[in-house]
């Protein structure tokens, strides 16, 4: 496992967990190989919910009935709720108010409380359910993103260190220590580049020098002259084009390494 990937789940750990979202927004901005836009986008939309939540769990509080419960009884008639409505002529009647039915419609249980009362509650919970719900979008546009990108960018270079060319290329650029030794080099000759070719069946390595491009695969090596460059182009996010005066030939590498290959042989081609 890569040491970007074992961040990318560190970071979507602590996003799951809630209480670490700050430390999952400084592993993604430092440690991770997202997309610089992806990573703008979740850092202000994290940050938003991590503040909603704390103002949420600080300042919203149940709502309160100060002023008390109004009963919907009269409260001129002289009687209670306990009382059987008139008075003590009532009560001397054989007990009827007790044994008998009672006069009173009886009080249902749903009207016992004012409906003001009743709207109240279960009103933060309600209210607790939009963060939740836009903490899980996050969560799902996190490992959607992620999904999406995935065997695209994460390809890290084996033979130089890509943080290292400073993109756009200077005139007087210096070019990075680059570790491969499948090529022998001629006098005077130096490595500027190399990077692994992922054509499906017929993979190698793509090399730049101060003195030619050279493509290694399975079915032919080929070494192309600085010298012979007419035109250097990407077809696609993934394949370089170098023209020459005979023929065109066609690198496949991955997507992450395309910027740095461009920018290092068209550098390299005006020297």
């Amino acid at each position: 496992m890569t040491k970007s990937r074992l961040f990318s789940i560190i970071t979507i750990a602590c996003f799951v967990s809630i209480l670490c979202i700050p430390l999952g927004i400084v592993l993604m901005i430092y440690y991770t190989s997202w997309k610089k836009k992806t990573k703008i986008i979740l850092t202000l939309s994290l940050t938003a919910f991590y503040a909603a939540l704390i103002a949420f769990v600080l300042f919203v509080r149940p709502s309160i009935n100060s002023g008390g419960i109004s009963l919907p009884f009269g409260s001129n008639s002289g009687y209670t709720a306990f009382d059987s409505g008139s008075g003590g002529s009532g009560s001397s009647k054989g007990g009827k108010s007790s044994g008998g039915k009672s006069k009173e419609p009886r009080l249902q249980d749903t009207e016992r409380l004012p409906k003001n009362v009743k709207k109240s509650q279960g009103s933060g919970a309600s209210k607790a359910i939009y963060p939740i719900l836009f903490f899980l979008f996050m969560l799902f546009l996190i490992i959607w993103l992620n999904l999406r990108s995935k065997g695209k960018s994460n390809y890290e270079n084996p033979y130089v260190d890509t943080n290292k060319y400073k993109l756009p290329l200077a005139d007087n650029a210096k070019m990075p220590m680059v570790h491969f030794l499948r090529l022998e080099l001629n006098e005077n000759e130096k490595l500027n580049f190399a990077t692994e070719t992922n054509q499906k069946g017929n993979e190698g390595n793509f090399v730049v020098t101060n003195q030619r491009a050279v493509i290694f695969s399975v079915q032919e090596n080929v070494e192309i002259p600085l010298e012979a460059i007419t035109g250097i182009s990407s077809a696609t996010s993934t394949v370089m084009v170098i023209a020459t005066t005979e023929k065109k030939y066609y690198v496949f590498m991955p997507e992450n390494q395309m910027k740095y290959a461009l920018a290092v042989l068209k550098w390299t081609a005006k020297k």
